[in-house]
């Protein structure tokens, strides 16, 4: 089973991924989490990330192409891609070498988005995510696992937050029109509690199944 999760930044698709991975037991792919290990760890690929996303622009197909075929496998029963892909060509290798039951896109409004973005939080030390407005750490600027400080993504800083929403219409829009062509796209409206959520995605899975 290949599951596929795209959505503005701030529209919860890691959460749901993670969500859908543990019920189904599937291996979770997260690119975004990937990269923020590799920057901080100050890997030669961290730091060449880092220079990107400190712009507000895309990693290249390049990168992440390297990153997914040298590092990622499916395993066991498959997995769940959270954040990749994020052009046509990514998206292009992906239908290429594996087979996709579903994609979900989770659809967010701007402003919505924005605010969430702005909550979010990442430890110092372990990398947990935090989001303020949904699962804040249970001591203020804490980590619950490892007692490390949390602070704001370096990715989410205020000047870079329109840009990277205007990148992703630019992107996604060409994203969207493939996986509908392929007949794998179904829209989830992003709004509400977390269970809501991955109910209308169980739903949608079922329905396309």
């Amino acid at each position: 089973m290949i599951y596929v999760f795209l959505g503005i930044q701030g529209s919860g698709k890691g959460t749901q991924a993670k969500l859908l991975s543990n019920l189904l037991d599937l291996e979770h792919i997260s690119l975004g989490e990937k990269f923020r290990k590799e920057i901080g760890k100050q890997t030669k690929l961290g730091k060449s990330v880092r220079e990107y996303i400190s712009k507000g622009i895309l990693v290249p197909d390049d990168i992440v192409l390297e990153l997914i075929k040298g590092q990622f496998a499916v395993r066991g029963n498959g997995c769940v891609f959270d954040g990749f892909p994020r052009t046509i060509s990514q998206a292009a290798f992906l239908v290429e070498k594996y087979e996709v039951d579903r994609v979900l896109y989770l659809d967010l409004d701007d402003s919505i988005a924005r605010e969430r973005m702005r909550a979010r939080r990442i430890c110092d030390k372990c990398k947990r995510d935090y989001n303020l407005l949904f699962n804040p750490p249970h001591v203020t600027d804490t980590c619950d696992i490892c007692n490390g400080h949390i602070s704001p993504r370096a990715d989410d800083k205020e000047e870079l937050i329109q840009k990277r929403l205007d990148l992703f219409h630019q992107e996604t829009k060409a994203l969207i029109d493939f996986f509908i062509k392929k007949n794998l796209l179904s829209r989830v409206n992003a709004i509400g509690e977390t269970q809501l959520i991955h109910k209308k995605i169980l739903k949608e899975i079922i329905l396309n199944s």
